[in-house]
């Protein structure tokens, strides 16, 4: 087996892993009857989990904090005039061992019908990503709210 399968097959069971428990914790979001195909990129997988029901942008953030502990990276607003486009991004504690991030926005109507989860295969990656996500939201718009990269260091370490 090459060094590509050997990575495939360990993202693989990450994704097992993930949705073996996570949407347990989180049933009104991560329904894996109506979950799309995973698109395997690599070294992450991406998974989009259409909502059966649409939540305010406020309420989602609870959840991934209340229900699942997940880490808060940002929350960011386009234009305060405007219900589209308000998003977050949140992601898993490493030191509970796993390796993946939430990220969802508000449609037209200013609610949330989607949720987005991204699998990594590596620390280092996840890292990586999530540094990039927050610099491309702090480009423009506001962000109502974001974890400082000191603190984002941190919980890798």
């Amino acid at each position: 087996m090459n060094e590509t399968q050997t990575d495939m097959n360990m993202l693989r069971h990450f994704l097992n892993d993930f949705l073996s428990f996570v949407p347990l914790q989180l049933p009104q979001l991560l329904d894996v009857t109506t979950m799309e195909e995973p698109q395997f990129y690599g070294d992450y997988v991406l998974l989009t989990f259409p909502l059966r029901d649409t939540y305010e942008l406020e309420e989602v953030m609870d959840m991934f904090e209340d229900d699942m502990e997940l880490i808060t990276l940002y929350h960011h607003i386009p234009m305060p005039t405007e219900q589209y486009g308000h998003s977050t991004c949140a992601y898993s504690n490493p030191a509970f061992g796993q390796m993946f991030k939430m990220n969802t926005k508000t449609d037209a109507d200013g609610r949330v019908s989607c949720v987005f989860a991204t699998i990594y295969d590596s620390l280092d990656l996840m890292y990586g990503d999530l540094c990039l996500d927050l610099k491309l939201h702090s480009k423009s718009g506001t962000l109502k709210y974001r974890r400082n990269k000191e603190d984002l260091l941190m919980d890798f370490i």
